[in-house]
């Protein structure tokens, strides 16, 4: 078989008391300088699963760190780099203390972690500086693909960190935002990896607005038209403020991290929403002496107007794609998918020269939702079905254990054949499903070589998997308990 090249991992959110990976104090609190009992077990068997699949002597597999690696927009600074640190002392360094992976680490920023492409944009400018040249403006997106004449910029921050760890000093993190695309040879296979926070019509929310009310652009644009470039100057701002900057920000981060945890919940957010839109109302009349019962504009009342306001921006959190816990992927999700793909994606591929993408054997890897699966999607544009890989999440954010949230791992090899490995899903009943193998669930997989030979790998180390897997349900289940600590008020009831 072609040898393994590229793992892909997303959403651990390092740093936050939500993810199965932060460890605990004696008396049970987040301690980002601990490692969790399911991170020592995942990497002890990540190990034993890369001796075999990656042959004495060969070259070491890329590692694709997918976005929300960092959970900077909920948490300090200070836990979410310790707690990065000790990911890579206990995941990235074989028995021996050697490197498990490539020297070269390639990030695709989340909205949790958007701040690295803030910093890799300043590091890009500077260093144009350093040269002579004063850059016409920050750099709008990567390269789509990771070329020697189109260099990725640097993430100062991962870089540091993982040279931090014994074993790991020749290491270094480059960042591709938004998409990155891997290609074959011949160009007929094109594998794109995207967060996924922009297949989410809340992260694009300014270009929907925009769409709506032409006359805060030149020209009237829509929503169909857009470019990955634009969804990322339209929306990043609000994205890295939001998501992004609030960890270090003292008293107001914990407020966020409050807001977050009621946004959560759809009864919760809606009756915050309606609180916060009363109290808007009041000031708003008090300030310009008027009545929210004015009509302001064709009838519409400043109530109206407000709450329709706030329902659309804060009300739409618990009803997003990371807050549909039903289904995987809800008809509106796989509209939303599609669109991406089709849209964007696709013009980013025939402006960077193929010429013909409609013609590709396309696949499309990422996380975001915290749902794992693999399937293929008919997509507008493309003459074969889609695959599509999404690699879930390791948190426990809200009380409710159900099946579709869980956490997945992408594999490729040289060729680009791809297959997952589903290391969990919550536990129901007591349950959870053991570590397995995944392809796209259709005829190609029985021809697909990485999938065989992940199964073979995941086969004969069954034993270091099925300790992963006792790991993070009980991590799972003490975590939804503790979540329902927190917002069962026993008194109340």
């Amino acid at each position: 078989m072609p040898a393994l090249r590229y793992l892909c991992l997303s959403d651990l959110h390092l740093g936050a008391a939500y993810s199965c990976l932060v460890g605990t104090d004696a008396g049970g609190l987040p301690d980002p300088t601990r490692r969790s009992d399911t991170l020592a077990a995942f990497g002890a068997a990540l190990r034993q699963l890369l001796q075999r699949l990656v042959p004495p002597g060969a070259e070491r597999p890329t590692l694709i760190l997918l976005g929300d690696v960092l959970d900077m927009g909920l948490s300090p600074m200070g836990a979410v780099a310790q707690s990065f640190a000790v990911f890579a002392r206990e995941a990235l360094v074989d028995a021996d203390g050697q490197p498990l992976f490539a020297p070269r680490v390639l990030c695709v920023p989340g909205n949790h972690d958007h701040h690295l492409w803030r910093a890799a944009q300043d590091q890009q400018f500077q260093a144009a500086l350093d040269t002579g040249r004063i850059p016409r403006d920050l750099l709008q997106h990567t390269a789509l693909y990771d070329q020697p004449d189109a260099p990725l910029p640097p993430s100062p921050l991962l870089t540091r960190l993982l040279r931090s760890v014994p074993g790991l000093a020749g290491m270094r993190c480059d960042i591709a935002y938004p998409n990155l695309a891997l290609v074959d040879a011949a160009a007929t296979r094109c594998r794109v990896l995207h967060h996924g926070h922009y297949v989410d019509p809340m992260y694009r929310m300014v270009s929907t607005l925009n769409a709506q009310l032409p006359g805060l652009a030149r020209t009237p644009r829509p929503a169909d038209s857009l470019t990955v470039a634009q969804l990322e100057a339209e929306n990043g701002a609000w994205v890295d403020f939001l998501w992004s900057d609030l960890g270090s920000a003292g008293s107001t981060g914990k407020t966020a991290m409050r807001l977050y945890d009621i946004m959560r919940d759809g009864g919760a957010s809606h009756a915050f929403s309606r609180k916060l839109a009363t109290k808007l109302v009041a000031w708003v009349g008090k300030t310009f002496e008027t009545s929210g019962r004015a009509a302001l504009v064709q009838g519409i009342t400043l109530d109206q107007l407000v709450l329709g306001a706030v329902d659309a921006t804060l009300g739409q959190v618990a009803q997003s794609q990371r807050a549909s816990y039903a289904q995987t992927m809800t008809a509106a999700d796989t509209a939303d998918l599609a669109w991406y793909i089709g849209g964007p994606t696709r013009r980013q591929l025939r402006r960077t020269g193929i010429l013909h993408p409609e013609k590709l054997d396309l696949g499309f890897v990422f996380g975001h939702t915290h749902k794992p699966f693999e399937d293929r999607l008919p997509v507008a544009g493309f003459e074969r079905p889609v695959a599509v890989f999404n690699t879930g999440g390791w948190v426990m954010d809200q009380p409710t254990l159900t099946p579709t949230q869980g956490a997945s791992m992408v594999l490729l090899d040289a060729d680009l054949n791809m297959a997952a490995l589903r290391l969990f899903n919550d536990p129901v009943n007591g349950r959870m499903p053991p570590v397995r193998a995944a392809g796209v669930g259709d005829f190609s997989d029985a021809a697909n070589p990485m999938l065989a030979a992940l199964a073979d790998a995941l086969a004969q180390t069954s034993g270091a998997w099925q300790q992963f897997s006792g790991c993070a349900q009980e991590a799972l289940q003490q975590r939804a308990r503790q979540l329902l600590d927190d917002f069962f008020d026993a008194e109340a009831a």
